[in-house]
């Protein structure tokens, strides 16, 4: 499949930004008397002011435009050590974003709602892109969310840095051994050539990542059940490239307890060469942290051993499965007024585009398509028109990452096995004495019986 088959220039303002919150609040059956309430997750912070704005300004032209319904947003952010807990008490949202580790769970438990049929009301419901639905369709084919945003991680890293280190920034590594061999031409001067992030479960999903491009699986199924396979060979392999990089090359600074925002911070402040991210890092790179556009390059994930793949990532909408009929009908309204239309509508995605450009906001960021080409193909010259990154510095990832295969999170329990996992990563890269396998031997008996229980 070619590259306009596979990828789609998205809007990268209030979808991008509001992609990182979501999260509990307030119940689902207050409102207005002859009103069908339903609250919201995913409005961004007041720290993104002209993205939480334009949620804003969606909230009122959506009740305009369906008076009989009534929004009630929320900023509340995901969290994976209390969302369980919110939501089995009855605190969350109508509508729920989370993360694409979640669905299988809350399917399994049954919080989340079937919207099969709500689904196949909507415009171009039979064009999906089937890999946008895969994550939150049950195994009973049922469909229980649909795709707010997805990504597949690649390689960030920094241009102008390279160009100093006398390494080509149009031929970034492709391979850990090329990623190696460049964070030691980058490292010097306060400059960390490669960096991995450790903690807040990052630590496990970035190595879950580098796992898959190492060829391998974090879960594997035995039986009817899911068991941990973090030591049947590749996330060693990639525990011990880390280890190598670390301390026989020291390429990776002095600081190894990095938070996803401690990472986009330095690397925007010219401080890291390299690591693993997102092509919506890049929203965050200019509007957060004043990161130089030209500086910022992306390329697929690199890959060692023969390997082709890599991680998949985003958010979902999800309906809480206590909503009523008609807040379940609410919702996804809201669901495809918000999130589906501009991905489907060219008018819509033009106004968007417009709106982010007169914002500063990136335009033409490359995203996965959530609609065949038919659909998103007049979408992307809508948006195309608008554009104000620079585009060429994407081109190694969208031509790259179209090469590879799209792994989704691992099934079970993937934010109790991160959390495990960080504490593997962490002990590798802050003790010179701990061995890759000793704590892939430590994660894997803490994880077991949570992935049995999560069963």
């Amino acid at each position: 499949m070619d590259v306009s088959t596979r990828w789609r220039l998205g809007m990268a303002g209030a979808l991008v930004l509001a992609a990182a919150t979501s999260g509990c609040s307030s119940g689902t059956t207050e409102g207005d008397p002859g009103k069908t309430t339903i609250t919201v997750a995913g409005m961004p912070p007041t720290t993104a002011a002209k993205t939480r704005k334009q949620f804003l300004d969606a909230v009122a032209a959506f009740e305009k435009a369906n008076p009989d319904i009534k929004l009630k947003p929320t900023d509340t952010q995901w969290d994976a050590r209390t969302f369980a807990t919110r939501l089995a008490g009855g605190n969350a949202e109508t509508v729920l974003t989370v993360p694409l580790t979640e669905p299988p769970g809350l399917i399994a438990r049954r919080q989340i709602a079937d919207l099969s049929a709500e689904i196949k009301t909507l415009p171009h419901a039979t064009d999906f892109d089937p890999r946008a639905l895969a994550p939150a369709t049950g195994a009973d084919g049922k469909i229980y969310g649909l795709p707010v945003t997805e990504y597949a991680l690649g390689l960030v890293y920094n241009r102008a840095l390279f160009t100093k280190a006398g390494l080509d920034p149009d031929k970034p590594p492709a391979t850990w051994d090329e990623v190696r061999t460049a964070a030691k031409k980058l490292a010097g001067s306060g400059v960390a050539g490669y960096t991995q992030m450790t903690v807040k479960n990052t630590g496990g999903w970035i190595l879950t990542a580098m796992t898959y491009s190492f060829g391998g699986q974090m879960e594997k199924k035995q039986g009817e059940k899911y068991v941990p396979s973090l030591l049947d060979g590749p996330a060693e392999q990639a525990l011990r490239h880390l280890a190598a990089m670390r301390w026989q090359d020291d390429s990776m600074g002095a600081n190894q307890l990095r938070t996803q925002q401690d990472a986009e911070r330095d690397f925007a402040a010219g401080k890291i060469g390299m690591m693993i991210g997102t092509v919506n890092s890049y929203n965050r790179y200019t509007t957060l942290y004043s990161g130089k556009p030209d500086d910022f390059g992306i390329t697929a994930l690199p890959q060692q051993a023969g390997a082709k793949a890599t991680l998949l990532g985003g958010l979902v909408a999800a309906v809480n499965a206590k909503a009523t009929p008609e807040q379940r009908a609410a919702a996804v309204k809201w669901i495809d007024f918000y999130y589906l239309k501009p991905n489907y509508d060219p008018a819509a995605a033009e106004q968007l585009a417009i709106a982010n450009a007169a914002d500063k906001l990136a335009v033409g960021l490359p995203t996965l398509p959530f609609y065949g080409t038919t659909v998103s193909g007049p979408v992307n010259a809508a948006i195309a028109k608008h554009s104000n990154i620079p585009v060429s510095n994407f081109t190694p990832y969208v031509k790259d990452t179209d090469k590879l295969e799209y792994l989704v999170e691992p099934p079970i329990a993937a934010q109790d096995l991160y959390g495990a996992l960080d504490t593997a990563v962490q002990a590798v890269l802050t003790r010179r004495d701990a061995d890759p396998r000793d704590e892939l031997t430590k994660a894997a008996a803490r994880v077991a019986p949570l992935l049995e229980k999560a069963q």
